[in-house]
């Protein structure tokens, strides 16, 4: 076969490969799709005595850039390993432009072709081709052209894109829970002038999942198993994904911003905030007041809360099937105790009798207004420490920063390896992210402290209802609340012993001790400002954290 000024007829009867794309679904509906190509590519080659050995068919795949065509690179690695013999003499492609529109990229590839492989490329729509340096350099020029032509569609359309995406409008696809009407859309029904992103029945689930996870501390897996009982299967990777997408916060992000979040023209499943704080929870800096929620309904107290009082191990608890009973049980005592109160029972149950212990708490109501006096003045209290609080902590956060940016200049100047770069930054990082979230959890707005005041006073007027009426993983932080250290209980005797008690309600006995023979009296004694009320309650979920 000649080397130079080759022809198609050169070709005759040897094998040949085919490669076809299009980038977008636009082309594909309008007389461009692979089935297309690939039809008139196969006469072209019947019709020159061609014999294509293997085709490569790339679907809606950018040619922006080589390392996004997956099925070019798929050609070219099996190219490499395919041997000299049979390989082919030419891969037959629609255009120059479906090869590729990077410019130099691409040139820069059909010369490789040539040279490593002694392939050619020939356009069946345009007959350009690489056979000799001439053909090359128009081949190129081809190329170059689709290049610029990708250059002028960017400087006309990206401006548009951008004024819509500043407008609130979205591009792409809609996440779960949505549904997209607008010109543009495949459905015939949701076909209409102008774009609308509303919220479906699958979305109002949704957002009842948020609240969950958010207020509720409902684990992943039972979310899952949740939306799974209203008929919505979810992977734990859809799952985790969802919580972090702000688009369910009514807002919206695209490169083309910068990266940038702006305010979108749909109805929010839940608010900034409530992202924010969902944020914090999954990503750990929130304590919610236990390290992990688990155990069964029936016999909430357990794992890792109640502690037998006689060998003072932690306990746990069973079902008796045959009765279809729940038992609270030490394992190295070897004792149970019923869960609840049975009418043949000399001794009451044990979650019986953690009401009437929660009950002893109980705040008199004619101890209420004085009790939110004496709180008030805990908090402002609190809250002039918090200020120099804040000052210290936000000057040790510079002075963090300050020392990451040292670190990051040392190992830019090969001062430092990247080990010992990474190992320190990461220190740096933890001790800031550890500051960051004290400052968070100080008192800030007197908003904020009236409505702890509102839901503490809830909690100690009645807190064996107050605790009866909540939910499952709720219960669990409350108790947290109660007995920080866990509550200990006598199997022996059936009873609860002494345990240590949170905050909030040592706060409600040294009121019922100093005041509760005293309320007529015309002093008021001032019990110790020492005493610490945990932050906002159950319900924002920061149940043990200083205010």
């Amino acid at each position: 076969m000649k080397t130079k000024n080759l022809q198609l007829k050169d070709f005759f009867g040897t094998s040949v490969w085919s490669y076809t794309r299009v980038s977008t679904k636009e082309q594909f509906m309008n007389n461009g799709s692979i089935e297309t190509q690939v039809k008139r590519i196969k006469n072209f080659a019947k019709e020159n005595g061609l014999n294509i050995t293997d085709e490569f068919d790339a679907e809606y795949e950018s040619s922006k850039k080589i390392n996004t065509q997956s099925t070019l690179k798929e050609l070219i690695n099996k190219l490499k390993k395919t041997h000299y013999s049979k390989r082919p003499k030419i891969i037959l492609i629609w255009s120059p432009s479906r090869f590729g529109r990077a410019g130099a990229e691409h040139i820069q590839l059909f010369v490789s072709l040539r040279k490593e492989f002694n392939v050619y490329l020939y356009s069946v729509s345009t007959g350009h081709n690489t056979f000799n340096e001439r053909a090359e350099n128009e081949f190129s020029t081809q190329l170059l052209y689709a290049q610029k032509e990708n250059f002028n569609r960017q400087d006309t359309i990206i401006p548009g894109l951008i004024n819509s995406l500043n407008n609130g409008k979205l591009f792409g696809r809609t996440p779960k829970g949505y549904d997209h009407y607008g010109p543009r859309v495949t459905n015939p029904e949701k076909v209409q002038a102008k774009q609308e992103i509303k919220i479906n029945k699958e979305g109002l689930i949704y957002r009842e999942a948020f609240k969950k996870k958010i207020y509720e501390s409902y684990t992943d897996k039972q979310i899952i198993e949740w939306l799974s009982s209203k008929g919505i299967r979810m992977a734990y990777q859809s799952l985790s994904n969802m919580w972090r997408n702000e688009f369910y916060a009514g807002r919206v992000c695209n490169s083309l911003l910068d990266d940038t979040y702006i305010k979108g023209n749909w109805e929010p499943l839940i608010s900034k905030t409530e992202f924010n704080k969902l944020q914090k929870i999954i990503n750990g800096t929130t304590k919610i007041g236990i390290e992990k929620l688990s155990g069964k309904i029936e016999t909430p107290l357990v794992p890792k809360y109640l502690i037998c009082g006689d060998c003072n191990n932690t306990m746990t608890s069973y079902k008796n099937k045959k009765k279809n009973l729940f038992y609270y049980k030490c394992n190295s005592c070897n004792k149970t105790a019923n869960a609840e109160t049975k009418p043949s029972s000399n001794s009451e149950g044990v979650n019986t009798a953690f009401l009437k212990l929660v009950d002893n708490f109980k705040l008199s109501d004619n101890l209420k207004e004085l009790f939110i006096e004496q709180v008030k003045v805990i908090l402002e209290d609190e809250k002039d420490n918090s200020k120099d609080k804040k000052r210290i902590l936000t000057s040790e956060i510079n002075d963090l920063k300050e020392k990451m940016d040292l670190i990051e200049y040392r190992f830019a100047v090969n001062e430092i390896s990247k080990d010992i770069f990474e190992r320190q930054n990461q220190k740096l990082k933890e001790s800031m992210n550890q500051k960051m979230i004290e400052i968070e959890n100080l008192p800030t707005k007197k908003s904020n402290q009236e409505k702890a005041i509102k839901y503490f006073t809830k909690i100690a007027v009645n807190p064996s209802e107050f605790y009866e009426n909540l939910e499952y993983n709720q219960k669990r932080v409350l108790q947290k609340l109660l007995f920080p250290e866990g509550l200990q209980y006598s199997l022996k005797n059936k009873e609860y012993l002494t345990s240590k008690t949170g905050a909030l309600f040592e706060l409600t006995n040294c009121f019922s001790n100093t005041y509760g023979d005293k309320i007529k009296k015309t002093y008021q004694e001032n019990p110790d400002k020492s005493h610490l009320v945990p932050g906002v309650g159950i319900e924002p979920t920061h149940l043990s954290t200083r205010v």
